[in-house]
């Protein structure tokens, strides 16, 4: 009797283990406020790569990507792949409140749909721009539509 219970809970062990799945754990990418990549900041002085995207144009691969530091607050950054050339997009609409959400324009492949939140808790200024990188150097940004959310 003990060698089948062995037997049985060694079996129950196994088919559960069957089941259980190794957490995957991505490491996390920081970047400075001027949007150069930096693995070993502080806390304190970091900000966390939350969106990044990949865009050609003038014959030349970009990227477009944001971080966040521990505040909530942004830096939207433009840099050639690799982090190479790294700058933040010099636009106040965009460095000065919450970046909620960042997506490729369907409809102009060197533009993206940014929509910055410009306070914390309900009610606040939401505001949605279109950023167009088509010369890099120069970006410019649109207005699209404007709420309280």
């Amino acid at each position: 009797m003990n060698n089948q219970i062995k037997i049985l809970t060694s079996s129950l062990i196994v088919v559960l283990g069957l089941f259980v799945k190794t957490p995957v754990i991505a490491q996390e990418i920081y970047i400075d406020s001027n949007c150069q990549r930096n693995q070993r900041l502080e806390e304190s002085d970091r900000f966390t790569l939350t969106y990044k995207a990949e865009f050609q144009t003038q014959g030349k691969t970009y990227w477009l990507y944001s971080g966040q530091y521990i505040d909530g607050s942004p830096v939207v950054c433009i840099s050639r792949p690799g982090f190479r050339e790294a700058k933040p997009v010099n636009l106040q609409q965009l460095q000065s409140g919450y970046v909620d959400k960042i997506s490729k324009d369907p409809r102009n492949r060197t533009a993206f749909l940014v929509t910055v939140r410009y306070g914390n808790g309900s009610n606040v200024p939401t505001t949605q721009y279109r950023l167009n990188l088509s010369a890099p150097n120069q970006p410019r940004i649109t207005r699209l539509r404007s709420w309280k959310s």
